[in-house]
C-alpha cells in the first residue's frame, strides 16, 4: 500500500490573509510543507516555480478567481496532474458541479473542520501517489512488453541467420583447416626470416656503433693534431684560428661519442650533449671567470639536426667569450633550450657584456663565425633574431630536420 507523505508541498491560495495563515499553521503542525499565494496570479507563479504536490484553492478571489486558476493549471501539461481541493463558503450544487467539471479532486465548504481538512488532504495525496505509482507501473509494463516484442523479433532474425550460417559452416570448417595448414608453414618461414632479420639488425647496430666510434676517434685525432700544430706557431691570430677549428671539430666529435655510448644510434640526448659541450668550451677559455647559466629542456633530436645546432652553440659561446667581455675578467652567459607547443625548438643565448657594436650589421657580418652561424641556421630552415639590451641576446627557432625525406 502506498504511504502518505506528510512532508509533501501544499500550496494554499486564499485572498484572506487570516484564512491563509490559519491553513498554513494547521498544515505545518501536521508536518506538511506549505507554500502560500494571496491571489490567482500569485498562485499561477508559485505553481510554475514550486510545482507543489497538492493545491488548496479558494474560489472567490479578485481579478483571477479559483475556477480560472484551476482551468489554467489543468490546461498546462506540466501541472495538470496536481490534485486541487477547492475551499469556499459557496455550498450550492451548481458551484460544486462546476468545480468537479474543471477536474478538481475535492471540495471543502467553509467553515471547515481541522480533522476533515487533514483527512481530505491526506486522502488526495494518497490517491495521487497511487495514480502515479500505477502510471509508473503501466509505463514499466509497456516497456517490458515492447522489450519482449523486440526480443522476439530479434530472436526470429537470429534464428533465420543461424539457419543460413549453418549451411555454410561445414564448408567454412574445411576451408579453415586448409588455411591453418598453410599458416603453420608460413609462420615457420616467418620465424626463420625474423631470426635472420634480428641477426642482421644486431650486426648493423654493431657496425653503426663502430662507425660512430671511428668517426669520433678520427675527429678527436684531428683536434689533437690542431692542438699540437699550435705549439709550433707564434702568431696569436693563427693559434686562435686553430683553437676555434679545434672547438668546432670537438662539437661534432661529442655527438658521435654520445651515439657510440647510447642504445639509440639515431637520436641525441640534447640536454646532455649541450651540457658537455658548454663545459668543454668553458674549459678552453680559462683566462676569464664566466658564469654559465643553463636551462636546457629534456629533448632528443636526430644527428642531422644536432650537428648544425652544436656548431651554432659553439660559435655563439666562443664569440661571446672573445668579444662580449673585453677588458673584463667576469661575466654571465645564459643558454636556454626548449620546445614549444608548435614543435619548434627555441635556442636562446644572452650575455651581460658590451653588446654587439651598433656600427656593424649582425646579419651581414664579415666574421667567419657569425657567417657560419647564419649558414647553419639556413641549413636548419630556422630563423635568427639578435637584440642589444644590457648585452647581446640571440634567439634561434627551428624544427627538427626530417632525415628520411632528405635521403
Amino acid at each position: 500500500m502506498t504511504t502518505i507523505d506528510d512532508s509533501a508541498n501544499v500550496l494554499v491560495v486564499d485572498d484572506n490573509s487570516l484564512n491563509l495563515d490559519l491553513l498554513c499553521r494547521i498544515l505545518s503542525k501536521a508536518n506538511f510543507k506549505t507554500i502560500s499565494a494571496i491571489d490567482g496570479k500569485d498562485a499561477i507563479n508559485q505553481v510554475s516555480l514550486q510545482h507543489p504536490d497538492l493545491i488548496l484553492l479558494d474560489i472567490m478571489m479578485p481579478n483571477l478567481d479559483g475556477f480560472e486558476v484551476c482551468k489554467l493549471i489543468k490546461n498546462n501539461p506540466d501541472t495538470k496532474n496536481i490534485p486541487i481541493i477547492f475551499m469556499t463558503g459557496l455550498a450550492d450544487t451548481e458551484t460544486k458541479v462546476k468545480a468537479f467539471k474543471l477536474e478538481a479532486s475535492d471540495y471543502i465548504t467553509k467553515p471547515f473542520q481541522k480533522a476533515e481538512l487533514l483527512a481530505r488532504v491526506r486522502y488526495q495525496l494518497q490517491v495521487f501517489n497511487l495514480r502515479k505509482a500505477l502510471a509508473d507501473k503501466n509505463i514499466a509494463l509497456q516497456n517490458e512488453v515492447d522489450q519482449k516484442y523486440e526480443a522476439e523479433v530479434l530472436l526470429l532474425d537470429i534464428n533465420e541467420r543461424l539457419g543460413c550460417a549453418n549451411r555454410f559452416l561445414k564448408d567454412e570448417i574445411k576451408q579453415r583447416k586448409a588455411i591453418a595448414l598453410k599458416l603453420e608453414a608460413e609462420i615457420a618461414e616467418r620465424k626463420q626470416a625474423e631470426k635472420k632479420v634480428k641477426q642482421s639488425l644486431k650486426e648493423k647496430d654493431l657496425l653503426l656503433k663502430e662507425i660512430h666510434h671511428r668517426v669520433k676517434n678520427n675527429l678527436f685525432i684531428v683536434s689533437s693534431l690542431l692542438e699540437s700544430q699550435a705549439d709550433y706557431i707564434d702568431d696569436p691570430e693563427v693559434i686562435k684560428m686553430l683553437e676555434t677549428s679545434q672547438n668546432r671539430i670537438t662539437s661534432m666529435g661529442l655527438i658521435h661519442e654520445q651515439l657510440h655510448n647510447s642504445t639509440n644510434l639515431f637520436q641525441i640526448d640534447f640536454q646532455q650533449y649541450i651540457t658537455v659541450l658548454v663545459e668543454h668550451i668553458a674549459d678552453s677559455y680559462l683566462t676569464k671567470e664566466i658564469d654559465f647559466h643553463l636551462n636546457i629542456q629534456q629533448a632528443t633530436v636526430n644527428i642531422e639536426t644536432a650537428h648544425p645546432c652544436g656548431l651554432i652553440i659553439n660559435e655563439l659561446i666562443s664569440n661571446a667569450l672573445e668579444h662580449a667581455f673585453h677588458n673584463r675578467d667576469r661575466g654571465n652567459i645564459t643558454l636556454e633550450f626548449n620546445q614549444d607547443r608548435l614543435g619548434f625548438y627555441n635556442l636562446l643565448l644572452k650575455d651581460d657584456g658590451l653588446g654587439f657594436p651598433h656600427h656593424k650589421n649582425f646579419y651581414q657580418s664579415e666574421s667567419l663565425g657569425l657567417e657560419l652561424v647564419s649558414t647553419l641556421v639556413e641549413q636548419l630552415e630556422g630563423t635568427i633574431e639578435m637584440t642589444n639590451h644590457n648585452g647581446t641576446q640571440i634567439k634561434i627557432s627551428f624544427k627538427e630536420l626530417d632525415y628520411k625525406t632528405r635521403v
